[in-house]
């Protein structure tokens, strides 16, 4: 949308689903779950063209889900982070981030996930990106922190909480809470029944061998986490709530806030207080 609001689903589409879920349920649940694993793929602007060009690629197969992913490395003599984009992103998303990290000699690392920017794949998920994360966090030696903004920030929460609570710092920068409420959003967006909703949750938490229910949330695996946390949010996302950081941040033993106003879900990884923020938290 113009106004930064998400995505607006065409008349033609809801109409189509629409008839699609009176005739055939099963077939609106397939249908819908092609667009709800399909990333849009934007077309990268001028500004992140230098970062993108500064980097060291290569082409990684993440094993556990078998399949070949984009691998970037600013190397520098300080520690290592690892960086995370969110969902329909990229790494370059970052790009203001990774030039101030740059600046302060952090040896920084990010990825493409499948479906997303240079990666190939037409189609992603959730615990793909978890995936990825636990395969190159685990490649990476001596890793000291995750940055990492939207679905990404949740997939970090999940790995560092499960996997990884040896991990020296977390930045979550606009994450959302629940996957089953993100689920309920899109079957409002898209206008489906009830039917076809529990379909789709039952056919992916199938697929995902993960169950789709409400403790499918942050703020229950987060009550896990031991790493110094820092969450950042904006009070005008309109696209994930900050309801959703301040639901995490009482679960977390360990953590500071930063809430700004104005930079909406995006603008917020290009602005220097925020990035200010980080590299003070990741000096500390």
């Amino acid at each position: 949308r113009k106004d930064s609001r998400g995505l607006i689903i065409p008349r033609g589409f809801v109409n189509f689903i629409k008839i699609l879920d009176f005739i055939n349920p099963y077939l609106c649940m397939r249908f819908a779950g092609y667009l709800w694993t399909k990333p849009i793929k934007y077309k990268i602007p001028e500004r992140e063209i230098p970062i993108l060009k500064s980097s060291r690629s290569s082409t990684v197969r993440i094993n556990s889900i078998n399949k070949k992913i984009k691998f970037y490395r600013w190397k520098g003599k300080g520690p290592k982070v690892l960086l995370v984009h969110g969902w329909s992103g990229r790494a370059t998303n970052m790009y203001f981030i990774i030039q101030k990290l740059i600046e302060n000699n952090y040896d920084v690392y990010s990825f493409d996930a499948p479906g997303h920017g240079n990666s190939q794949a037409s189609s992603s998920n959730i615990p793909e990106f978890i995936s990825c994360i636990k395969e190159l966090a685990s490649s990476i030696e001596s890793l000291s922190g995750i940055i990492a903004h939207s679905g990404g920030a949740f997939a970090s929460i999940y790995y560092t909480s499960i996997y990884n609570n040896k991990l020296k710092k977390l930045v979550l920068i606009s994450p959302f809470n629940s996957v089953y409420e993100l689920f309920q959003s899109f079957f409002k967006l898209i206008n489906v029944s009830k039917k076809v909703g529990d379909l789709m949750i039952k056919f992916y938490s199938k697929k995902t061998g993960i169950m789709i229910n409400k403790d499918l949330s942050a703020h229950k695996f987060a009550r896990l986490l031991k790493t110094e946390t820092l969450i950042i949010h904006d009070e005008n996302d309109k696209e994930i709530s900050i309801k959703n950081s301040q639901l995490i941040k009482r679960n977390i033993k360990n953590v500071k806030t930063f809430f700004t106003k104005g930079l909406g879900h995006r603008r917020i990884l290009r602005n220097e207080s925020v990035t200010k923020k980080i590299l003070g938290f990741l000096n500390y």
